[in-house]
């Protein structure tokens, strides 16, 4: 049997300009194989024929040095190859070099193209492959294309491409499986799309399905994602572990779009500075329902939806440009009630540094509203709100918290009432009902009203107060006074020996500032029927684990029968005066100071002393007592009178170097007798360990007598 093959030559001058034909490489085969039939009534007898088309130009695409060559097995069916050395389209950001179909089984007749066996092979940068199995078929009569392509190699994964229907009505659907985001920025440079600043990693699967006509008119997908890790350069947004999936649809509308997403993370953690993220059981959801203008540069939501089951359900609705820059116009979000320990422990706490929040819990019901347009404004209702700070609450409770709260950026904002059923302070002070009216505005918190609270049976009366938030956290400003608590009251609450006479004080001003309390000017407290003034008052760490207390005290005429009447010590009568200098407290406890106290030089009495107070100073360390009489035989007086009494004690590295009211032989004066029967209580120990002399002293406040070695 003889064969013949016939190389024809074409130039084509003006572009294809079918619209049907412009969009599609595909398009392209067929137009070629169109101009095929015109010979093939002709060319009956001959079973290889050649095409050479040269540079074929559409109004969106150009083809360099095509040529089409097909090999016939019968009058219908054979093998052809279509290729060209450069093929370009205003879609791609890139040419696509030698580009190759060829088809092993084919079918050419005057009613359609067809290849049930191909393989497309082409050169480009964003593609792991150069070639990849191909299908494709075109009915003359209906215009219908049908387009299969496999095994696309893309970003260490694969993709499937399938598209049919007419230029008119088309649908295309795409299937990505194992995609690596790690390898996502190669691409995306290949199309000239910026990379996100953030490192990726991890696998993605996509299913995308599009339709349309001349243009796109609807889209929807579904991307799963497994194990995936993201994070900024900073480091301040990480995620870990993530998977879930991403479900959407769009729709293309004459003036913009409409659309879905929903959201679902199964699985992981988000981290940013602001908020965490860690599903369980049901996982997070996120539900959107949007619409964007045709320039993709305002972005409408009607209705969006943040779920984790059990603990907090948030809907949303607003307005964003998207360009030039990213601004949100409005927005308006609301809660169902919920429980702010829950949301607190899962969303907030891991982000907020310090040990006041690691020791912080919440429990009751509140609901919130949050607003945006030119300023932004938020509404918080709170309902049997118990909040609890410190290891079960140790260092303070509020229970029954209620109220409403108003907060804005604003000029102005509304009142903020807050009141709760009861509290306590270090768990041993007792707080009572109370109501506050406050201004909330910007990062700052006031007073509107001074403000009352009940402390045992006295009352804290909040002058000023203030609390305003700071990069280096909050700063707190205070003035107020304390009305008159019953010293028995206090000694029973804190459970110290009783104590007669009443508190009161008065603080013209206080601040919290960087972990640290400072009392401004001078603080008065009335106590023991005297002053006591304290200055240069500094605490520091006061919620950490080392809280530290500097201050300098003095005192002023305090009632020694006052102070006395209710311990174990004996009964004193008299006043005294004193002060300490560089007072230090770690851990609540003394480590340093330079105290003195004595009777004041014109304080005039009546002086008495007790025998039983008497004789427990003289067993504090070394104490030896003289008089005109035998010390056995003063053992019949229950009290004495004395002239001046004192004693000092500088504090330092554990050891108290003590003194007393002047020197004695050998010795320093504790008590200094006045009148028959005279008696003096010298004392001779100038160093004693400061750990001893606190045992003893609570020795005699328990009632019982110091050992003295």
């Amino acid at each position: 049997m003889l064969s013949s093959s016939v190389t024809v030559v074409i130039g084509i001058s003006q572009p294809v300009s079918s619209p049907q034909y412009r969009r599609s490489f595909t398009a392209l085969a067929v137009i070629i194989a169109l101009t095929l039939f015109l010979y093939k009534a002709e060319l009956a007898a001959v079973d290889q024929f050649t095409l050479q088309l040269g540079t074929l130009v559409g109004q969106e695409w150009s083809a360099e040095s095509v040529r089409l060559k097909l090999r016939w097995r019968d009058r219908e069916s054979g093998f052809f190859t279509l290729s060209a050395a450069r093929f370009t389209h205003v879609a791609l950001p890139f040419p696509l070099l030698s580009p190759t179909i060829e088809c092993s089984q084919g079918v050419v007749n005057d009613h359609m193209v067809n290849c049930e066996q191909g393989l497309l092979k082409l050169t480009n940068p964003l593609l792991d492959n150069a070639e990849f199995p191909l299908q494709f078929s075109w009915e003359k009569e209906t215009q219908r294309f049908h387009l299969v392509l496999e095994q696309i190699k893309l970003i260490q994964g694969q993709l499937n491409l399938r598209v049919t229907g007419t230029a008119q009505a088309w649908k295309l659907n795409l299937i990505g499986r194992k995609l690596s985001l790690q390898r996502l920025p190669k691409p995306l440079a290949a199309l000239h799309i910026t990379p996100p600043q953030i490192a990726m990693a991890g696998q993605i699967d996509i299913d995308l399905n599009l339709a349309g006509g001349s243009e796109p008119v609807s889209a929807d997908w579904q991307l799963r994602f497994r194990q995936l890790e993201l994070s900024d350069h900073a480091g301040s947004f990480v995620g870990e572990g993530l998977s879930g999936n991403w479900r959407g649809d769009l729709r293309f509308l004459q003036n913009g779009y409409r659309g879905t997403a929903r959201v679902l993370l199964e699985r992981g953690a988000v981290l940013t500075p602001f908020l965490y993220f860690e599903p369980e059981h049901s996982g997070l959801k996120l539900s959107l329902a949007y619409r964007l203008d045709e320039t993709v540069s305002k972005l409408v939501f009607d209705q969006l939806e943040y779920q984790e089951q059990d603990v907090i359900t948030l809907t949303a609705a607003g307005r964003i440009d998207l360009a030039p820059t990213l601004r949100v116009v409005q927005l308006k979000v609301r809660s169902l009630p919920l429980e702010p320990g829950k949301v607190f422990s899962r969303y907030l706490q891991p982000v907020l540094a310090g040990e006041f929040f690691e020791a912080l819990n919440l429990d009751g019901r509140i609901r919130f509203e949050l607003e945006q347009d030119s300023v932004l404004k938020l509404k918080l209702e709170i309902d049997e709100l118990n909040i609890r700070q410190g290891v079960d609450g140790e260092n303070f409770q509020l229970a029954g918290v209620q109220g409403e709260l108003f907060w804005s950026t604003g000029a102005s904002v509304s009142r903020s009432r807050l009141r709760w059923r009861e509290g306590t302070l270090l768990q041993r002070i007792k707080l009572g009902p109370a109501e506050a009216t406050l201004i909330l505005k910007g990062t700052g918190i006031g007073l509107e009203e001074p403000f009352s609270l009940p402390l045992l049976d006295g009352t804290l009366r909040a002058e000023r107060f203030s609390i305003i938030q700071t990069d280096a956290g909050p700063k707190v400003d205070f003035q107020g006074y304390l009305t008159p608590i019953s010293m028995e009251l206090i000694s029973q609450t804190l459970g110290w020996p009783p104590l007669a006479g009443q508190l009161s004080g008065m603080v013209p001003g206080a601040t919290y500032e960087n972990g640290l309390l400072q009392l401004r000017g001078v603080t008065l407290v009335r106590i023991f029927d005297g002053d006591i003034l304290l200055r240069n008052l500094r605490l520091g760490d006061l919620f950490g684990p080392l809280p530290i207390l500097q201050t300098d005290i003095e005192l002023k005429a305090l009632d020694l029968e006052t102070l006395t009447s209710r311990f174990s010590f004996g009964k004193i009568t008299g006043r005294l005066e004193g002060r300490i200098k560089g007072l230090r407290l770690e851990q609540w406890r003394p480590v340093e100071f330079d105290a003195w106290f004595a009777t004041p030089e014109k304080d005039p009495g009546p002086h008495r002393i007790s025998q039983k107070a008497v004789d427990n100073i003289s067993n504090l360390g070394g104490v030896g007592v003289s008089g005109a009489l035998s010390r056995s035989f003063l053992r019949i007086f229950e009290e004495f009178g004395y002239d001046r009494l004192g004693v000092s004690c500088r504090l330092e590295n554990g050891i108290c170097h003590m003194g007393g009211i002047g020197s004695a032989k050998s010795g320093y004066y504790l008590v200094k007798g006045g009148g028959l029967p005279r008696i003096d209580i010298i004392g001779f120990n100038r160093k004693t360990d400061w750990g001893v002399l606190v045992e003893k002293l609570q020795q005699i406040s328990e009632g019982g007598t110091p050992v003295v070695e």
